[in-house]
């Protein structure tokens, strides 16, 4: 059993910087779905806004306990450093992926998280794959309802659900990766104090500003990867958010965006015409795979040589 950890100001600084750069970087996937859908960017950023508040404050502490981190500011500044790059390059990565790829690199050698490491790899595996088929299934189911549906039931129906569907997504994504920002910041304990309470208050207050900053790469994900539909989006978000809100159970932190992107690959896959861009898609799986290793092999060798 570990004591409580207490994390020294910079660390908290960098922390929050994280926080920071995660909603201007990855979260925009959430606002995506509605800026796809025509809804405007203020509108897209206050009902996700909502929905990031209230999964990291109603769930977020199940993310306890993951990372058991012996040194913040490594940990903290290696993630912090990748994530300032491609946040300036306008190339959206994820940051439970850097993180956690950091977090490896500094415990590889400890039998400790060997376990735990090997659920969270194998979640990031097989989840794209889940979600895609997932995806498929609630596609046929969308594409059955709608054609039953006139031009003005369908508009009103895609009004009312594309809002709500982000909400819960932003819900998930609150819960799940906010969520493990909490539990890194509040240390080995799960115990909620007045100090997490400010610790959390602050974490989503920097994360909030962040959202409404990352304009440029919610307008990467959404105009410049895959051709939308109201339908694909539909069914993407939905099953993208249930496989999240699990993983949230099994406290398995996992990448929305990777699965949300293969998910809406593979819908685009089974029908016609083939609508994405290969180039920026080829861009956004490579920075993905490239910031993972980048992260894990920085920390690495940080910790060999210190």
């Amino acid at each position: 059993m570990h004591n409580s950890i207490v994390i020294y100001p910079l660390d908290l600084l960098i922390l929050l910087y994280i926080a920071f750069l995660f909603g201007i970087n990855n979260a925009g996937i959430a606002v995506t779905s509605m800026l796809a859908s025509g809804f405007n960017y203020r509108v897209s950023v206050s009902i996700s806004a909502l929905g990031f508040v209230a999964g990291a404050l109603l769930e977020g502490w199940k993310m306890g306990n993951i990372i058991v981190l012996e040194d913040y500011t490594m940990t903290f500044g290696v993630t912090a450093i990748i994530l300032s790059i491609f946040s300036f390059l306008h190339i959206p990565v994820s940051m439970v992926n850097i993180i956690f790829a950091s977090y490896i690199g500094s415990t590889i050698e400890a039998t400790h998280a060997t376990t735990h490491i090997a659920s969270v790899i194998v979640g990031w595996v097989i989840a794209p794959f889940i979600a895609l088929i997932t995806t498929i299934s609630i596609y046929h189911l969308v594409v059955m309802f709608t054609t039953r549906l006139s031009l003005v039931s369908l508009f009103r129906f895609y009004s009312l659900i594309i809002p709500f569907v982000t909400f819960y997504a932003s819900y998930t994504i609150g819960a799940n990766n906010l969520g493990l920002l909490y539990s890194i910041g509040n240390g080995y304990t799960n115990a909620i104090t007045i100090d997490s309470i400010y610790m959390m208050s602050a974490i989503l207050a920097v994360f909030v500003i962040g959202i409404v900053k990352g304009k440029s790469i919610s307008r990467f994900l959404s105009e410049e990867i895959v051709g939308y539909t109201p339908a694909t989006i539909l069914s993407g978000i939905s099953s993208c958010s249930i496989i999240l809100w699990l993983s949230t159970q099994m406290q398995i932190p996992l990448p929305f965006s990777q699965m949300l992107i293969g998910s809406l690959i593979g819908i685009n896959m089974v029908k016609r015409p083939h609508v994405y861009n290969r180039r920026s898609l080829l861009l956004l799986v490579s920075s993905w795979i490239g910031s993972t290793l980048l992260s894990f092999i920085i920390t690495f060798i940080v910790v060999k040589v210190i």
